[in-house]
């Protein structure tokens, strides 16, 4: 971003008449590549940057964005938002902010991933497949085999004093074979792997992993109706306190979308639940130094122990209860307004590993992968009735692997009722958990 532009665009702000003003800036780039059969089935390379401006006209803020950011597109920008701002009917308003006196310093961009070539990338992407094929001659093709990366970079700047800007990126690969059973039952499941760069990425490995992840669930059968002791895995946690994650969301909690609206201080879980958000973890995926507003960024207890501590806030929400932003309003691209989003959100690890807390159930259901959370799960009551596969439990060890089964509660009773935490977290998005013990779920079967 261009200092001129900048100084340009803020003078004609100025003149127009707006009060306070501010620039939000995005460009990156993004890499991707899927192969197939040793061929790449597709590839793509693209960038894109954009703009928005905002500012105080009339009492109220307005908007305006572009993808062209050249000095002829300021007067659009500056009657835009004029324009905007007449029409927007917000009663709680918007401020800007001025900026902190310091900043957390926090790792969110590996530099070597920029000496990792697009042929590097694709030759990972084939051996992935590779090694994935070659493991077993029951794996019979990839259904998804795809490896990519992406970078940006932020600046924001506005009339206070607020200047702030960072940069990301991302490594990420994903793959699904799909396997056949000697009885015919065909299979798939597979991997996500998520780094800042490939300096710890094995391809053969991951491929392997994959493959072994999807003929686990080869003999798949139903389990009869009932309640079973559920130990959620890492990655079905995280699906879970994913798509509940809203009632943690203050906006929400404000417009009585939210059955946790007044109970900060109050007991809403077992007491061996502790959930964070810190976007001061060194290379993760939801790290960063300040949210789309320039608010510091800060390690934070959501729940401790069962008690729920706060909610997660922007400036806005922060102002209308009286309480102190949380460092949490994102933009979800610069084309948006600004919102509430977690960072690195998850629950607390203990020092227990899974096969621990396979041998404390003794009987029940290891879940592994929920499907249908987007239609299945209500984010106000809690309810939840959902698809699930995994592997059935006796005497502390996996059996056979479990499909054809629903998995019915509600998420406030399932923080309640949990009964140990594992050690096993994996951080691959912005919302991640351990694997989680819980008391008992309804179940659907045969």
């Amino acid at each position: 971003m261009r200092e001129g532009f900048k100084e340009k665009l803020f003078a004609a702000a100025k003149e127009k008449g707006f009060t306070d003003y501010e620039l939000y800036y995005t460009g990156g780039s993004d890499f991707s590549v899927k192969v197939f059969e040793g061929e790449i089935r597709e590839y793509k390379h693209s960038g894109q940057k954009g703009l928005s401006f905002r500012g105080t006209w009339n009492g109220k803020m307005g908007y305006a964005f572009t993808e062209r950011i050249a000095e002829e597109i300021i007067p659009f920008l500056i009657e835009n938002a004029a324009q905007n701002a007449e029409i927007i009917e917000d009663p709680d308003g918007e401020d800007l902010y001025k900026g902190a006196e310091e900043y957390p310093t926090v790792k969110t961009y590996d530099e070597s991933s920029a000496a990792v070539t697009a042929e590097d990338k694709i030759a990972k992407a084939f051996s992935m497949e590779k090694a994935a094929l070659g493991y077993n001659p029951q794996v019979e093709a990839l259904d998804y085999c795809q490896l990519g990366t992406g970078e940006k970079e932020r600046y924001i700047a506005n009339s206070l004093g607020l200047t702030v800007s960072d940069r990301t990126n991302l490594a990420y690969a994903y793959m699904f074979p799909r396997v056949r059973g000697t009885d015919g039952q065909v299979k798939t499941n597979g991997e996500i792997w998520v780094g800042k760069g490939f300096s710890g990425f094995d391809p053969e490995e991951f491929g392997v992993i994959a493959s072994k992840k999807a003929l686990s669930y080869l003999g798949a059968k139903s389990v009869p109706t009932g309640s079973y002791r559920i130990l959620f895995n890492g990655n079905a946690m995280s699906s879970l306190l994913r798509a509940f994650s809203g009632v943690f969301n203050a906006d929400n909690v404000q417009k009585g979308f939210s059955l946790l609206k007044g109970k900060v201080g109050e007991q809403i879980g077992s007491d061996l639940l502790t959930i964070r958000d810190d976007p001061l973890l060194d290379n993760l995926p939801g790290s960063a130094g300040f949210d789309s507003e320039g608010i510091p960024g800060k390690n934070k207890v959501i729940v401790e122990k069962g008690i729920l501590k706060t909610f997660l806030h922007n400036r806005k929400t922060a102002k209308k209860d009286g309480a102190v932003p949380t460092g949490n309003g994102f933009k979800p691209s610069f084309r948006a307004s600004v919102g509430i989003s977690p960072t690195n959100l998850y629950i607390l690890p203990s020092d227990a590993s899974q096969d621990a807390l396979l041998m404390l159930m003794g009987k029940g259901l290891l879940i592994s992968d929920l499907e249908g959370l987007h239609s299945g799960a209500n984010p106000v009551s809690g309810d939840f009735s959902v698809s699930a596969e995994g592997h059935a439990v006796e005497n502390g060890r996996t059996t056979h692997a479990v499909e054809q089964i629903t998995i019915a509660g509600n998420f406030f009773t399932v923080l309640q009722n949990i009964r140990a935490i594992g050690n096993d977290i994996a951080f691959k998005g912005s919302i991640s958990s351990p694997s989680v013990l819980v008391k008992e779920l309804s179940v659907a079967g045969n």
